[in-house]
């Protein structure tokens, strides 16, 4: 298998992080807009303040991006640097994220715990599974 094709879910992580970070700026400027919020609120985030709810949820995906995606950011460079990927990873590294799409998609619109957690959850163990099959394929 060409091992450049695991590229591409990194890629696709990417923008999908870029789409968040658009959409917390977009929620903040509203807010901003709005009066809900000052722009000073930004400078410490201890103005005691309060983010309206559609803001924060953009943010808190944002960050939730930010949390576990280095990980999955190594297991594939791993993937590729050891030339070990085969259309297995591939296949784990689309799942995981199709599954973290989900979960943002969930993350912005209903924000059902249940479902947002179970989605995160589920990328996890994916993102384990990678790992753990990359480890007996050294």
């Amino acid at each position: 298998m060409d091992q450049g094709l695991m590229f591409y879910p990194c890629l696709a992580l990417i923008f999908l992080t870029a789409f968040a970070l658009v959409a917390m700026f977009r929620g903040r400027k509203a807010a901003m807009q709005s009066g809900e919020i000052s722009a000073g609120y930004f400078k410490t985030y201890d103005t005691g303040e309060k983010l309206p709810r559609k803001a924060r949820q953009a943010e808190r995906l944002f960050h939730n991006l930010q949390e576990s995606t280095p990980i999955f950011y190594f297991l594939c460079v791993a993937s590729i640097a050891l030339a070990k990927a085969d259309a297995i990873f591939l296949a784990l590294a689309w799942s995981y994220v199709a599954l973290r799409v989900l979960q943002s998609v969930v993350h912005l619109t209903s924000n059902k715990l249940p479902a947002r957690a179970t989605l995160y959850g589920l990328s996890w163990i994916v993102m384990l599974a990678f790992g753990v099959r990359l480890a007996f394929h050294l």
